[in-house]
């Protein structure tokens, strides 16, 4: 389960990352011309964004985090399919609060990795750092991830390496894989396989089945089932209709179970403290049943109506709906108002909700308005109204180089009174590399 807590965990890297990092950084520079005749051609892009943030904790301390997230990736390395990829971020307290007081610096190396594809089959080889996303599997970590179609519309993948989400990488293994079925436009079937260790001893072990299906033209069924072996019980069911879109008018049909005590059995961080006293009772379970309706009045102007009915076995049942008109005027003006209820047997799931919201493109202007009020029906810590206004604004200095500025403040049951500032810097970069005259 990632999270911010997590990502911060895996700073260093394992070992075998330290030996992709080398990988990367020595394929990097082998496309550099350095000897004549024998220089690589290649191709690198990428984006650096740069983020400050201002805000304060309810305790009062202000924390001003500036970080730097960089992503490249360098492609057509020599006469095979080889590219690296890389994306990372590096965070500076500028306040000495940010990262909880004990450094004033924080960095994590979200993915590096060599990657192989060939020209058939959808063969791709990653190693390194790499992020799996695969029926059950949805992980990052310092290893090998392969996938490739096989014969009959089968199709296979694997992984395995050392979880970076821990917070001691080296000390615990995963791996895993899924093997599909597909049958082009009517569907494609997966099951999946996922176990990690920690210290020698089984940590996490889930399997899961993925479906996507499409009987006739305009009907869609997508969903997917996981099951936690260890806990011996159904982590959560997630399946969803669509319908359309027939003239002007489409359906989202949505249904979902979630059991708290196998699909949080496995947890990293203590976000989802599973222990008497915690913030999540292992005996609750929730089921959830929705439906979203579109209208296209006509290419300008939409209308939607939703209904989402949760019923929980401790925490009671709550009913969430309501309708949203949008404008739309591409490339030049959107706008939105939204009315919702949400009607539940606790006081914080008694409220209505309201927002409206507009944005506007002038030149090279972005300037985004947006506000959220929610009236709940009996006072949260004393607050009955809780509202934020946030006033947006980009400005495009070239086709490559973005400024940014955000404004918010609000007022809820944990805020007296809020105030956030965040401002960005978007750059996004590409050149051809080690092509010689001439070539």
């Amino acid at each position: 389960m990632n999270s911010i807590q997590s990502c911060q965990q895996a700073r260093s890297g394992t070992p075998m990352m330290q030996i992709i990092i080398g990988l990367v950084l020595l394929s990097f520079f082998s496309i550099i011309p350095g000897i004549p005749g024998k220089a690589l051609a290649a191709n690198i892009a990428g984006e650096s964004r740069t983020y400050m943030q201002y805000r304060e904790t309810a305790a009062g301390d202000k924390l001003l985090p500036l970080y730097e997230y960089l992503d490249f990736t360098v492609q057509d390395l020599g006469k095979e399919s080889i590219s690296v990829h890389f994306g990372g971020w590096l965070g500076y307290d500028l306040s000495n609060n940010s990262f909880g007081g004990n450094a004033d610096k924080d960095r994590s190396v979200q993915y590096g990795y060599v990657s192989y594809r060939a020209k058939e089959d959808n063969t791709v080889v990653n190693l390194g750092r790499v992020m799996v996303f695969e029926g059950v599997a949805s992980e990052r970590l310092d290893g090998i991830y392969a996938r490739t179609d096989i014969k009959g519309g089968f199709g296979v993948s694997v992984y395995g390496g050392a979880s970076t989400i821990l917070t001691e990488p080296n000390d615990n293994t995963i791996y895993g894989g899924r093997l599909s079925h597909q049958s082009a436009g009517l569907y494609t079937l997966g099951i999946s396989y996922l176990k990690q260790e920690r210290n020698g001893s089984s940590f996490r072990e889930e399997e899961g089945i993925d479906l996507w299906l499409q009987p006739v033209n305009k009907v869609a069924i997508t969903g997917s089932s996981s099951y936690n072996k260890k806990t011996t019980g159904w982590m959560e069911h997630a399946y969803y209709l669509m319908l359309g879109p027939f003239d002007k008018l489409r359906f989202n049909t949505e249904a979902s179970w979630i059991n708290y005590a196998d699909y949080f059995a496995g947890t990293t961080t203590n976000v989802f403290d599973m222990t008497p006293g915690g913030p999540i009772d292992p005996r609750e379970k929730v089921n959830i049943l929705g439906e979203e309706i579109f209208y296209s009045i006509d290419t300008n102007w939409a209308l939607s109506v939703d209904y989402k009915k949760y019923g929980y076995d401790i925490a009671g049942n709550a009913n969430y709906y309501g309708a949203k008109a949008t404008y739309v005027l591409p490339k030049s003006y959107n706008a939105g108002l939204s009315i919702h209820k949400m009607d539940g047997d606790t006081n914080r799931l008694k409220y209505d909700e309201y927002r409206i919201y507009a944005s506007k493109k002038i030149d090279k202007i972005d300037v985004t308005v947006d506000f959220l009020d929610v009236k709940y029906k009996e006072p949260i810590n004393t607050v009955t109204n809780a509202y934020s206004v946030t006033l947006a604004a980009g400005y495009e200095l070239t086709e490559k180089l973005k400024l940014g500025a955000d404004l918010e403040y609000s007022k809820n049951p944990e805020f007296d009174k809020e105030v956030r500032a965040f401002l960005k810097i978007n750059y996004r970069f590409d050149a051809e590399l080690g092509k010689r005259k001439g070539v």
